[in-house]
């Protein structure tokens, strides 16, 4: 096993603290940690969180609290010089694909080939919330006709055509078919810019017909054999039209290789999920936790660094929980928590007033699953992309919830909903319906990109919600009344 510079006991820091442990830690701890290892542009990425906030205008991380672990820090500059990381994978020869929407699956065919490096443009919905406006990328979305009516994603189209936060892809593979309706008319607007596109199909996964021939997901629900064949074919058609870019074959054993190395990471995060979420006291943050399950869709533009940052993660988790540590008390209401929140800082606020996740669902619950091994990669792949919960009946999508509070003990739900985006208009409400049927207390809320101005009416109202889940704790714990 590694040795690592020891922790400190578990907490939660903020900013300036952050800092301060930082430059305590010996030099060599700092310089033991590389991205892109073997190639030319080898890189040591351990920084100064300040570096961030100062030279890459990340200034909503001085407003954040963090957990104070070697791993966490090491977790925070691994995501943090994605941008960097980019830009160094092209100069070191790799191409750059970027791949839209799916959100999982894609990135495991393209890593596949060892002269690629695979990245969601998506993620730059967060750089509004990151920078705190001062990017500019909504207010150039606006010009470019894409209003508030529009989800956050618009920021993507910001940032490709500025090119100021990331390099433009030497390829784009962008899903179609069962996608939100915002983003597919982003999609179009960044395949009209000159980029090298291939298009593909994700279906309506829907319900089979009776006596209809059917296939089980990694997820645990039914789809009509029917979609996935078709979903197979799109695979291995997107496959050969990478290939032909690429100048090589992509090859049934390159991709089985290719999801064993993902399914690695996927046990990792699994591992990391099942401690975080089902141990009181909670032994690592949200906001950390979130970023693990975030780095699940592409591998944060590094599968290998990836796989080696979420395996200290869990090293320091399962220390803490077989010692009984934690970063939050132990009396905190545990809650499932239902989509990413466009403001990181919200995740702060919740734990702060009294919270702990106790469970997730992401929008990608297909990236967390073990992918098949018992069927040709291609199928494997198409198995995998129909357990999207994005692309199913929405009851089903609130059943995975229902589902995480039951296995991980959970006390409510909060659902976060996400300013114009389609897929928030009415999943809310099915969510609701679905739990109360349980007798689960549901609290939905909105969350902006930026949450100063509205931040005492969400603490207010996650207050409440606390003090219900805590007087129903007194009433379960009341003894049965004698007749």
């Amino acid at each position: 096993m590694r040795q690592y510079w020891p922790d400190p006991k578990p907490e939660r820091i903020t900013y300036d603290q952050w800092n301060s442990q930082f430059r305590m830690m010996p030099e060599s701890q700092k310089k033991a940690f590389c991205y892109l290892e073997g190639t030319s542009k080898e890189t040591q990425y351990l920084e100064e969180p300040r570096c961030f906030a100062e030279d890459q205008g990340d200034l909503r991380l001085k407003s954040l609290k963090y957990d104070n672990s070697l791993a966490s820090i090491r977790l925070w500059s691994f995501l943090l010089s994605e941008e960097e990381r980019l830009h160094k994978a092209r100069l070191a020869g790799k191409k750059i694909i970027g791949t839209l929407k799916d959100l999982g699956t894609m990135p495991v065919l393209t890593y596949s080939s060892p002269d690629t490096i695979a990245f969601y443009p998506d993620g730059a919905w967060w750089i509004p919330c990151i920078m705190e406006m001062s990017e500019g990328l909504l207010k150039m979305a606006d010009s470019l006709g894409l209003g508030e009516e529009v989800c956050p994603s618009r920021a993507t189209l910001s940032a490709y055509i500025s090119n100021n936060h990331f390099p433009r892809p030497d390829y784009l593979i962008a899903a179609v078919g069962c996608c939100c309706d915002d983003f597919s008319a982003i999609m179009q607007r960044l395949a009209d810019m000159g980029t090298k596109t291939s298009w593909w199909e994700l279906p309506f996964r829907g319900s089979p017909s009776a006596g209809e021939e059917v296939e089980l997901l990694p997820t645990g629900f039914y789809a009509p054999k029917r979609t996935a064949d078709f979903l197979e074919r799109e695979f291995d058609r997107i496959r050969n039209e990478l290939s032909e870019f690429l100048g090589h074959p992509i090859t049934d054993n390159m991709v089985s290789e290719g999801i064993e190395k993902a399914n690695r990471f996927r046990q990792i995060i699994g591992e990391v999920r099942d401690l975080c979420y089902g141990s009181s006291p909670c032994p690592f943050p949200a906001l950390e936790t979130q970023i693990c399950e975030m780095i699940a869709i592409h591998f944060c533009s590094d599968r290998e660094e990836a796989t080696n940052v979420l395996a200290h993660v869990l090293e320091t988790v399962r220390k803490r929980v077989e010692s009984g540590a934690g970063v939050l008390p132990k009396e905190n209401c545990r809650a499932v928590w239902v989509n990413p929140v466009a403001d990181l800082r919200v995740m702060n606020l919740f734990e702060d007033l009294g919270g702990a996740i106790a469970g997730t669902e992401y929008l990608f619950r297909h990236a967390l699953v073990q992918i098949p091994t018992n069927v040709s990669p291609m199928r494997a792949l198409a198995l995998t992309a129909l357990s999207d919960p994005m692309i199913g009946p929405a009851l089903q999508r609130a059943k995975i919830v229902i589902d995480e509070v039951k296995k991980y003990k959970a006390e409510g739900i909060v659902v976060s909903n996400i300013p114009g985006a389609s897929h928030s208009a009415t999943e809310g409400n099915i969510i609701r319906e679905l739990a109360s049927k349980e007798g689960i207390p549901v609290l939905q809320i909105s969350v902006p990109p930026l949450t100063d101005a509205t931040s005492s009416q969400l603490g207010t109202r996650f207050e409440a919600f606390f003090e219900l889940i805590r007087s129903r704790r007194k009433q379960k714990w009341q003894p049965t009344p004698l007749a």
